[in-house]
């Protein structure tokens, strides 16, 4: 799974970040590249039979699931933080 991560991660690079030794993508890209990523990491958990699902959706409905699919799943299940403001207005 890590190796899975790894390698999905790095496809997202370009040949001139590599040159210019940048070693992550854009933040800018930060949610849909991390949805990949999970996305491959939930295949190779599947293919070791690792994977439990979440909520309604267990392993045998995410095997049967596309690439596409599966993105969008990680997507649904992704937490997306709210911060409270620090400072209080007068």
């Amino acid at each position: 799974m890590l190796q899975a991560a790894a390698e999905c991660l790095a496809s997202y690079k370009t040949d001139e970040e590599v040159q210019n030794g940048i070693l992550y993508p854009s933040i800018n890209s930060i949610r849909h590249i991390t949805a990949e990523v999970g996305a491959a990491v939930l295949q190779a958990a599947l293919a070791e039979e690792l994977a439990e699902g979440h909520g309604d959706i267990g392993p045998r409905e995410l095997m049967h699931m596309s690439k596409e699919e599966k993105v969008q799943y990680v997507r649904r299940n992704m937490w997306y933080p709210i911060y409270s403001p620090l400072v209080h207005e007068k």
